[in-house]
């Protein structure tokens, strides 16, 4: 198990699925990413048409876009939150998706299995995934910015890419990473938005449910967190910048020529 999967487990265990119950007041700019995520999820989906979902954690998410597609299976390393996808797909009554243990890297599933892959803010792995993809299908991966945080991780001196924001765009990477494997890039959009927590303790609940600072605790994170929420402090809470973005791209279709 990676250590990753690891943490997801125990984010699992600890609060019974991949979510945060900090009470936060959020403020789209740019439009909400899930939402955007989802109706490109759904506008792909057909009645006979495979979606394959990398990571997917408690698979709330995914079982939010089920209903567009015939077969639906999520993947993700965690068995502890595979349990919970279970119970969640119990209680929606979607019997045709299933929830599978596998390595984001190696599938083992047959070529050109599926028609559309989505990620939401897991795993990349852009050869596997051209190569499970059908010709002509489609991936959706929503990804972390490198701006993402920012403050909060300069604070700290550590986090989840940290430093990244003085290089190539993530966003950038992850596209020519899937323009790499073969697959054409069609969309590839930013998203600012902000999360005004409503009380120092939201924040830190907040922190042991997500990955952005590795290794968070709050006994020994104590000086730098005061810090940070004293100078993150305004009238509509403690503030934590976000930046995600949202790249779709799709498997060329090969035409063979007939002699």
């Amino acid at each position: 198990m990676t250590m990753d999967a690891e943490f997801y487990s125990r984010v699992a265990e600890r609060f019974g699925g991949y979510f945060s119950d900090a009470r936060s007041t959020d403020v789209f700019v740019d439009g909400r990413p899930d939402a955007v995520f989802d109706e490109m999820v759904v506008e792909l989906g057909a009645p006979q048409a495979r979606l394959l979902d990398v990571g997917c954690a408690d698979g709330r998410s995914l079982l939010r876009t089920a209903h567009a597609y015939g077969d639906v299976t999520g993947v993700d390393l965690s068995s502890a939150m595979l349990e919970c996808a279970a119970r969640y797909r119990a209680e929606a009554g979607l019997s045709h998706v299933t929830f599978e243990l596998r390595d984001a890297a190696r599938t083992g599933l047959p070529d050109g299995h599926v028609d559309v892959v989505t990620s939401r803010r897991g795993p990349l792995i852009a050869d596997e995934f051209e190569r499970v993809l059908r010709p002509g299908g489609a991936l959706v991966y929503m990804g972390i910015g490198e701006q993402d945080a920012r403050e909060l991780k300069e604070t700290f001196g550590r986090g989840q890419d940290f430093g990244s924001w003085h290089g190539e765009p993530l966003a950038d990477g992850i596209a020519r990473e899937l323009t790499d494997a073969g697959l054409v890039v069609t969309v590839n959009r930013a998203f600012r938005f902000e999360e005004f927590y409503h009380s120092a303790r939201d924040l830190d609940v907040f922190l042991h449910q997500v990955p952005i600072l590795d290794g968070y605790d709050s006994a020994a994170d104590k000086e730098p967190f005061d810090r940070y929420v004293a100078e993150a402090a305004v009238d509509q809470g403690i503030r934590l910048g976000r930046h995600w973005f949202v790249v779709q791209a799709r498997k060329p279709v090969v035409e063979t020529s007939h002699s």
